[in-house]
């Protein structure tokens, strides 16, 4: 202890030199009376493009952005969103409201960006301002490069499936992993890709509930469809979508062949999403029971997340 105590003040006082301690004045000064604005003011240009940040002379923020810089709004008010619509401004409407998200409204952020990935409104590259005022204050800068969302948008392209489905499913998965059914938490799975090769490995449990609806009432693309999806999700078994998102059967069981094993503390759940996903070549999402949403591709898991 005194070996570590002394080498630590020599190298103090070698970094600072060996000289007299000099004796230091301390006088309190007022920051507003005492600063000379004169001496420290500086002219800032605001027509240079650098500094759009600064202006505050314009109240219109689509004046003050760059003329490239795309700008999307997220809402939860129906009037909100009509609004800005006429003001020419692109809006999302989230379906639960903002004030009651609190931190996982950035999940929803999350989804934006991850659609925005795939059909390419920016790059993998791209730097993202985020500026938040409900339910929660403040900027937020985010590089895609570090993001979950370009793993997701790498899967999709692997798997020849629309990214807008992906985003669509995760956020269904949200759905049922937050909301739960009657109060008591839930699981379920999804797996997406040619239906003939799902089938192949799957036996259907219960009768098929998508058999003689039309698309448009099993796509996972419609918002109004997921409530029906969350209902059907929660049987026992699988839903099977296509690269469309068009939802195919329900309550399918998948076949684990005898060379796949479980792994430590691998539920049958994950256990049978791992499994499809490298029997039909396919993605599987699995939402556990304890908030946990796992993407498994070609046997492999790929991407994990837990719900706040």
């Amino acid at each position: 202890m005194k070996k570590i105590l002394i080498v630590t003040t020599l190298f103090f006082f070698c970094s600072c030199g060996i000289q007299n301690i000099p004796t230091y004045n301390y006088e309190l000064k007022n920051p507003v009376e005492d600063f000379d604005f004169k001496k420290n003011s500086f002219d800032l240009d605001y027509d240079d493009p650098k500094n759009w940040s600064f202006r505050c002379d314009v109240n219109d923020e689509r004046e003050i952005l760059p003329k490239k810089m795309r700008l999307v709004t997220l809402t939860s008010s129906s009037k909100v969103a009509e609004n800005l619509k006429e003001l020419g401004f692109e809006v999302e409407v989230l379906e639960d409201s903002l004030s009651s998200q609190g931190l996982s409204v950035l999940n929803s952020l999350h989804d934006i960006i991850l659609q925005g990935l795939g059909e390419g409104r920016f790059k993998s590259n791209d730097r993202i301002l985020a500026i938040m005022g409900e339910p929660m204050d403040g900027i937020i800068v985010i590089e895609a490069s570090n993001l979950a969302s370009n793993k997701l948008a790498i899967m999709a392209n692997e798997h020849d499936i629309d990214i807008e489905v992906l985003a669509k499913l995760m956020e269904l998965a949200r759905h049922i992993g937050s909301r739960g059914r009657e109060g008591h938490a839930v699981g379920a799975l999804f797996a997406i890709g040619s239906v003939p090769k799902l089938r192949r490995y799957t036996t259907a449990l219960v009768l098929n509930p998508f058999k003689g609806h039309s698309d448009a009432k099993k796509s996972v693309s419609v918002q109004n469809n997921h409530e029906t999806l969350a209902e059907f999700a929660w049987l026992d078994g699988a839903i099977l979508f296509n690269s469309k998102g068009i939802a195919s059967d329900a309550g399918r069981y998948v076949q684990v062949p005898a060379g796949i094993n479980p792994k430590p503390g691998e539920g049958g759940r994950h256990l049978a999403a791992r499994a499809i996903s490298q029997l039909a070549d396919s993605i599987a999402i699995c939402v556990s029971s304890s908030g946990v949403i796992t993407l498994y591709s070609k046997g492999r898991e790929r991407y994990r997340v837990r719900l706040s």
